[in-house]
């Protein structure tokens, strides 16, 4: 197995490390030292350049790990980092954005990252602690959930430093090579999508244990406690904020209703007369005992949830956020908020997205409903509408691989080339991957963004939806400084790109959090990496680098196969709803596509043209693309 660590001091250094030893060792046996701006603009296809073919869930598969300049940060809304490889679930570019304490600690111990290629012969986790890097036997971990191997890893390193140190894991589905498998950290972070966890199963990776006791250092800290100030007064009774301090994410159940934005009965409808039942409110009454955060954020989204009794008896922990609500509640007509948290507490436990999760058992119901599957190939649960009790069966299942699992473990394309029939006409994916929750008919940039982004269905690799949707303002930024025209599919090509360029530097890299730093500007932005990193970046130069960084990304989705012909939203989410917010509407998909593949110059592969990438500096991507 072979690690790369990249350090705070902008070098990658390499530990090749192809033998898992028979004894613990932080022995570093080879070292190689890049700069960082090189590591991802050229090196980093470096791993892959010479078997793009590869399968997802081989050795041959690189995982990045990467923090931002921001995290470790005592700064809201900036404990935020990344992970990608090649997705097991979509084939394509895979990544997932997680908060929490890891990525902090990582820091703290020295390291921006991680990047780890090659397979452990022995089930094994990471261990580091400052300069001291080790790999241990993960066996007595190997088999054991989430909740319980983040508690043991720290249990058993008690003891050896005041500090307890932070664990990332994957569960039961990782093991099992689920292709929707999540790593979640402190037990409720999550990087759910793409199916991170499975690849780190296939790697007999269970775990990685970080402790440090570095300080962080800020290059000019008299500007950033000015900002800081700032930011204070711009925090403090914001109605957004408030919202999420007092809600969670679930006030978006309020909100979306609103508009439309919510997917109900697998994306047939907006209105549903049960709706209250698993809304905010309902959520305080029934299932929620408290609040968490992230690293030093005082947003305070996460929240603590607990059912003390019942067939959905959960023990207190994190409690389902917006998108599992909906996954789980609005797309499967479930109205038992109960069961929604059991179905969360279980997906945490297992490691599972609850986003591919939750859209595949609707997927499921639908096929069942249609008569494609019955009782007898679903181990006898009554897959329908609501039926609280089959959901919640079946979504154990999936963790386990276990029966009718097996198949939806795959994710729903996968299970509707298994059903056969017309079962992809029920599917909500874009290039493999699941839908998020918030509906393209109530807001057409969206339905682009899912079309076009590298990962697929994805509603967070850029600011799209706060912008969109009306909740963050960047009047510095002139394509985003116009007045959005609501449910028209005119000019949203160019939203989307200006979103996408400088989302790479926001929400890719920097790393600020979508939701607790959408009331931030772009020059706030901006000026808090200067004053953290001394650099002097304007928002132009950061708006140029993210706009080569979402080429090499849509550039590795393209070397994996990635074609126009992907790039289409299924037919369940361009049909127009006959009543509600959204009536009528659906995304000109026609139009926006053409627009964007014209500003982006793309062929009409959808491939960016070899002149495009060239000009921006990634000669060796247009020579992997275009090689022959």
């Amino acid at each position: 197995m072979q690690f790369e660590w990249l350090c705070r001091k902008n070098t990658l250094h390499r530990f090749d490390l192809q033998h898992y030893p028979s004894e613990a060792s932080g022995s570093r046996f080879r070292q190689k030292v890049y700069r960082r701006s090189r590591l991802w603009h050229q090196d980093l296809p470096d791993l892959i350049k010479d078997k793009p073919e590869f399968d997802a869930l081989s050795a041959d598969n690189p995982f990045v790990l990467m923090t931002g300049p921001l995290t470790g940060m005592r700064i809201n809304a900036v404990a935020r980092w990344t992970v990608g490889s090649k997705s097991p679930l979509t084939g394509l570019w895979g990544e997932s954005n997680i908060g929490g304490y890891f990525g902090a600690e990582l820091k703290f111990a020295g390291y921006d990252g991680i990047v780890i290629t090659g397979k452990a012969d022995k089930p094994t986790y990471i261990y580091i602690e400052d300069d001291t890097v080790e790999l241990k036997d993960s066996h007595k971990y190997w088999g054991e959930d989430v909740y319980t191997v983040n508690d043991e890893i720290i249990s058993d390193h008690k003891g050896e430093s005041k500090r307890h140190g932070q664990v990332l894991t994957i569960g039961p589905a990782g093991e099992n090579l689920v292709r929707f498998a999540s790593i979640a950290s402190n037990k409720g972070h999550v990087a759910g999508r793409t199916g991170m966890g499975a690849v780190w199963g296939a790697k007999k990776l269970k775990a990685i244990f970080v402790r440090g006791t570095g300080k962080l250092e800020v290059a000019h800290p008299d500007r950033l406690d000015k900002l800081r100030a700032e930011l204070k007064e711009l925090y403090d009774g914001n109605i957004t904020i408030e919202g999420l301090r007092a809600f969670g994410t679930a006030s978006h159940m309020d909100v979306g209703i609103i508009s439309g934005d919510i997917p109900m009965k697998n994306w047939q409808q907006t209105d549903w007369e049960k709706f209250d039942e698993i809304g905010p409110i309902a959520y305080g009454e029934k299932i929620l005992t408290g609040n968490r955060t992230c690293y030093a954020c005082g947003v305070m989204c996460k929240r603590q949830a607990e059912v003390k009794e019942g067939p959905f008896k959960f023990d207190k922990g994190p409690g389902p956020e917006y998108e599992t609500i909906a996954a789980f509640g609005t797309m499967c007509l479930n109205s038992s908020l109960e069961s929604i948290g059991k179905a969360n507490d279980i997906c945490n436990r297992y490691g599972i997205d609850t986003i591919t999760c939750g859209s595949t058992i609707a997927f499921a119901i639908e096929c069942f409903e249609n008569g494609l599957i019955n009782e007898k190939d679903t181990d006898g649960l009554n897959l329908t509408w609501g039926n609280s009790e089959a959901i919640v069966a079946i979504a154990e299942k999936i963790g386990k691989r276990e029966g009718f699992g097996l198949i939806l473990s795959e994710g729903s394309a996968r299970a509707a080339e298994h059903i056969g029939g017309n079962a992809s006409d029920f599917l909500t994916t874009v290039k493999g991957l699941e839908a998020p929750m918030h509906d393209p008919r109530s807001a057409p940039g969206y339905g682009l963004a899912y079309a076009v982004t590298p990962r697929g269905a994805c509603h967070t690799a850029s600011p799209i939806y706060p912008i969109e949707g009306g909740g963050m303002y960047l009047p510095e930024i002139p394509e985003l400084a116009d007045e959005i025209t609501g449910m028209s599919s005119e000019g949203k090509a160019k939203l989307n790109i200006a979103c996408q360029d400088f989302g790479m530097f926001f929400s890719n890299c920097a790393v600020f959090c979508n939701l607790g730093a959408m009331i931030l500007n772009a020059t706030q932005a901006v000026d808090m990496v200067n004053h953290v990193t001394g650099f002097d970046y304007t928002i132009k130069e950061l708006m140029h680098l993210g706009r080569r960084i979402w080429y090499l990304k849509r550039g590795l989705s393209n070397l994996f196969g990635a074609r126009a012909n992907n790039e289409r939203l299924p037919a369940r989410l361009l049909t127009p709803m006959e009543t509600g917010p959204t009536q009528g509407s659906v995304p000109d998909m026609d139009l926006m596509l053409k627009e964007f593949y014209q500003l982006r110059g793309f062929n009409d592969d959808g491939v960016p043209k070899r002149e495009v990438l060239e000009e921006l500096g990634l000669s060796e991507l247009a020579s992997l693309l275009y090689q022959g």
